[in-house]
């Protein structure tokens, strides 16, 4: 037979879960989006590190800037291909930036971005914000 302090404990006990719950899962879904959000910051720099080898390793002209443009934007895209969770076609590759340092040499700037949209509206943070990566490459002309 229950005594009335073992029906209090039990009671205490629900009471306690019921408030334990909704902040457990608060804080399992504050994770899920710091994971995320450190998952498309790496994501974006692996594209952009990518086109930057390939921006390093294959040289361009005048002439052949458009195509060469268009296959640093494919290798970007290609790098964010196999992701179950990022889209190749969501991933932004900006026109590289080609500065001359010397009559030598010159810097080549790869900047890649993506959106990132959080998985619950968090109160005073923004629900989008992008993820960015910039890599320079200094090579021969």
């Amino acid at each position: 037979m229950k005594t009335k302090r073992s029906r209090q404990r039990s009671g205490s006990i629900l009471l306690e879960f019921a408030f334990t719950i909704p902040v457990m899962m608060i804080l399992a879904i504050a994770v899920l989006d710091f994971s995320r959000i450190s998952y498309y910051r790496f994501l974006v720099a692996d594209a952009s590190g990518a086109a930057s080898r390939y921006a390093a390793f294959h040289p361009v002209t005048d002439v052949s800037y458009n195509v060469w443009m268009q296959q640093l934007d494919t290798v970007a895209r290609n790098t964010v291909e196999g992701s179950p969770w990022a889209s190749a076609s969501a991933l932004i590759v900006h026109p590289a930036e080609i500065t001359v340092v010397t009559p030598g040499e010159k810097r080549i700037t790869v900047k890649t971005s993506y959106v990132y949209r959080a998985t619950l509206p968090w109160p005073g943070l923004p629900t989008e914000t992008t993820v960015s990566n910039q890599v320079n490459v200094v090579g021969a002309k």
